[in-house]
C-alpha cells in the first residue's frame, strides 16, 4: 500500500509541474517541463518495486506524462510541434546520458565519495536511454499522428485518449524489450510490460484534467489566433 501512495504522489508531482510550467511558462514551460520529466525518468525507470505483488517500474507517471504534453502542443499548435516536442525530448537524454559519461571518467580524488554511485546509474543508463530513445521518438510520432488525425473528428478527451494508449503500447513493446530482455527473466519481462501498460493505461484517465487545463492555459496565453490557425491547418 506505501508503494501505491508513492505512485499517486509520482503522479501528482509530474501533473503539477506540466501545469506550473504551462501556467506561469505558457508555450516555452511545456519544453522545461518535458525535459524535466523525461532526464528524471531515464533515471527512475531503472528501480523496480513490488505493487500489489507484480514487479513495476518507477518513472511510470512520469514518462506517461510526456505524452500529455505532446496532446496539449498538437492541440493548440498543430502536428509539427508536437514533433518537435518529441525531438526536444530526445536531445534532452542525449545531453543527459553523454554529460552523466563524461562526469564519470573523471578520475576521482581520495575525498570523493560520488564516483561509485554516479557509477552504477550511468553504467544502466545509455542501455536504458538507448531503448527509450528509441522507444520515445516512435511512439511519440505515432502518438502525434494519431490525435492529429482524430483532431476535428473526435471530442479532446477522445483523441487525447486514443492518441496515449496507442502511443504507449508502441513505447512499453520497444522500451521493455531493449532495456529487459536478457537482464531479467521472461516472467519478470512479461510482467514489467504488462503493469507497465496498464499504469499508463490507467493514467490516461486520469490525466484528461491535465490536457484540458494545459490547453486551457497555452489559449489563454493571447494564441487563440494561432489556435485557429492550427485548426484550420488540421
Amino acid at each position: 500500500m506505501f508503494n501505491f501512495f508513492v505512485l499517486f504522489l509520482e503522479y501528482i508531482l509530474s501533473a503539477l509541474i506540466i501545469l506550473l510550467a504551462l501556467r506561469f511558462m505558457k508555450k516555452e514551460g511545456a519544453y522545461v517541463a518535458l525535459a524535466t520529466l523525461i532526464i528524471a525518468s531515464n533515471l527512475g525507470v531503472a528501480k523496480l518495486f513490488q505493487l500489489f505483488g507484480i514487479e513495476v517500474t518507477a518513472a511510470n507517471m512520469s514518462m506517461g506524462m510526456a505524452f500529455v504534453i505532446y496532446s496539449i502542443l498538437t492541440e493548440v499548435y498543430g502536428k509539427e510541434e508536437g514533433r518537435r516536442a518529441v525531438w526536444t525530448g530526445f536531445f534532452a537524454q542525449l545531453a543527459f546520458v553523454l554529460l552523466g559519461l563524461v562526469y564519470t571518467s573523471y578520475l576521482p580524488s581520495q575525498n570523493d565519495f560520488a564516483q561509485s554511485y554516479l557509477s552504477q546509474v550511468f553504467a544502466v543508463t545509455p542501455r536504458i536511454a538507448f531503448a527509450s530513445w528509441t522507444a520515445f521518438i516512435l511512439s511519440g510520432y505515432t502518438a502525434v499522428w494519431i490525435h492529429h488525425a482524430l483532431k476535428g473528428k473526435t471530442k479532446l478527451w477522445m483523441r487525447n485518449n486514443v492518441a496515449t494508449k496507442i502511443g504507449q503500447i508502441v513505447d512499453n513493446l520497444i522500451f521493455v524489450t531493449i532495456a529487459f530482455l536478457g537482464l531479467v527473466d521472461f516472467k519478470t519481462y512479461l510482467q514489467i510490460f504488462i503493469t507497465t501498460s496498464i499504469v499508463e493505461f490507467a493514467l490516461d484517465y486520469a490525466d484528461t484534467w491535465v490536457v484540458y487545463l494545459g490547453v486551457g492555459f497555452l489559449k489563454d496565453e493571447g494564441h487563440d489566433g494561432n489556435f485557429k490557425i492550427a485548426e484550420a491547418r488540421d
